[in-house]
C-alpha cells in the first residue's frame, strides 16, 4: 500500500513543499500507523445490553474511559490526515489564521500543528461561544 501512495505522491510533480517534505511525511505516517494499532489493540467497545445489569458499576466507568480515550485517538487520527493533505496542497507549516510559517521545533514537537504559537495562545484564550 504504501508503495502506491508513494508512485502517486511523485506522479504530482513540483509542489511548493516545504524542506524535508519527505521527513515530515514519514513522522506523520508513522504516527498514524501508531495510533491505528492502539486502537486496533483496544478492540471494540462494549455494546452488548445483556451483560450491562451485571456489571458492576465501575465497568461503566471504565467503558466510559475507554470510549473518551478512543475518541481522542480518533481526533489524533484527523489531525495527521489533515496534516497529510496540508502536506500535498503545500499548505504544510503555514498556519491556518495568519498564514505566517509554524516554528520548525512547534513542528517537530507536534508533526500536525495547524498554528503558529500566537494564533493557537490567542485560540486558548478566547471565551467558548455557545450557540442555545
Amino acid at each position: 500500500m504504501e508503495g502506491v501512495l508513494l508512485e502517486s505522491l511523485e506522479g504530482l510533480g513540483e509542489l511548493p513543499f516545504p524542506p524535508l517534505t519527505g521527513e515530515w511525511w514519514h513522522l506523520l505516517q508513522a504516527e498514524k500507523e501508531d495510533i491505528a494499532r492502539e486502537i486496533i489493540s483496544d478492540g471494540p467497545l462494549r455494546h452488548d445490553t445483556a451483560s450491562v445489569n451485571e456489571a458492576e458499576p465501575w465497568d461503566d466507568l471504565s467503558e466510559e474511559m475507554q470510549r473518551g480515550h478512543r475518541a481522542q485517538l480518533e481526533e489524533r487520527l484527523r489531525a495527521l490526515n489533515d496534516a497529510q493533505d496540508r502536506l500535498i496542497d503545500g499548505g504544510y507549516g503555514l498556519c491556518d489564521d495568519c498564514r505566517e510559517p509554524i516554528n520548525e521545533r512547534r513542528l517537530r514537537a507536534d508533526p500536525a500543528a495547524s498554528f503558529c504559537i500566537a494564533c493557537q495562545q490567542l485560540r486558548e484564550r478566547e471565551p467558548v461561544r455557545r450557540i442555545c
